[in-house]
């Protein structure tokens, strides 16, 4: 398992996309967090409140589309530029391979939610700074919301992942969670609220205790994305028996 691992990261640090993926990443995370103290400071809120910290800091996960993007890009990549066959000749033990997949998409979503928790922080710091407010470090709130997004990122690599696996088209699979994401939940959650907080951008945005809506709590958010991630693998792992490289 250690060399299919090993083989994983290889593809992903020699693969372009990942760090314009990563910048774009950052970008957006820094123009959000820059553009929310603004509005914040705007609307007149108490920048210092809990209530501000949680509108400035929740955009934190602005760039978890990409992480998602990208851990389809992991998975169904190897089928658009027709490496899959060698992977799999390399590895009979198909499992093995979608199983490394979702750990290397895992952690490099980790590393991007670090990235960009670590930007949303200066960037609000630096913008509270210049408009004459000392950002709350040591408020419960900011350091909850910095590490839900994280974990947003993390969960979200490992869902890009599974559905890769699963269908295996690079464009289907980043379309399909796109039009999903921004067009389907939304109209679902406005619709359906009860139903809508339990699917994965609503959950992801309690992660990040997104204050514009009633959502679950961090610990149940996490756990459902969990369960997203392991039910479309488990699907993959089975698919894969029945099919041809």
């Amino acid at each position: 398992m250690s060399n299919v691992l090993a083989a994983e990261i290889l593809k992903l640090r020699t693969t372009r996309i990942v760090w314009y993926l990563l910048l774009a990443t950052i970008g957006l995370t820094a123009l959000a967090v820059g553009a929310a103290v603004i509005v914040a400071n705007n609307a007149h809120l108490d920048l210092s409140s809990d209530r501000a910290v949680r509108e400035v800091l929740h955009v934190s996960a602005s760039g978890a589309l990409f992480v998602l993007v990208l851990g389809v890009i992991i998975s169904a990549g190897e089928f658009r530029q027709r490496t899959a066959t060698d992977t799999f000749l390399t590895t009979p033990d198909r499992w093995k391979v979608i199983a490394a997949k979702l750990i290397v998409a895992t952690g490099t979503g980790t590393v991007f939610g670090a990235l960009s928790a670590g930007t949303a922080l200066f960037v609000a710091n630096h913008v509270y700074s210049l408009v004459g407010v000392s950002f709350p470090l040591a408020s419960s709130d900011a350091w909850q919301i910095l590490g839900g997004s994280v974990i947003y990122a993390a969960l979200f690599g490992a869902i890009g992942a599974a559905t890769g696996s699963l269908v295996r088209n690079q464009v289907a699979g980043i379309v399909g969670w796109l039009v999903w994401v921004l067009l389907a939940e939304n109209i679902l959650l406005g619709v359906l609220p009860e139903l809508g907080k339990w699917l994965p951008a609503a959950a992801g945005r309690a992660l990040v205790r997104d204050p514009n809506g009633a959502f679950l709590s961090q610990p149940v958010a996490a756990l459902a994305l969990v369960a997203y991630a392991l039910v479309i693998a488990s699907v993959a792992i089975a698919a894969e028996r029945r099919r041809d490289a």
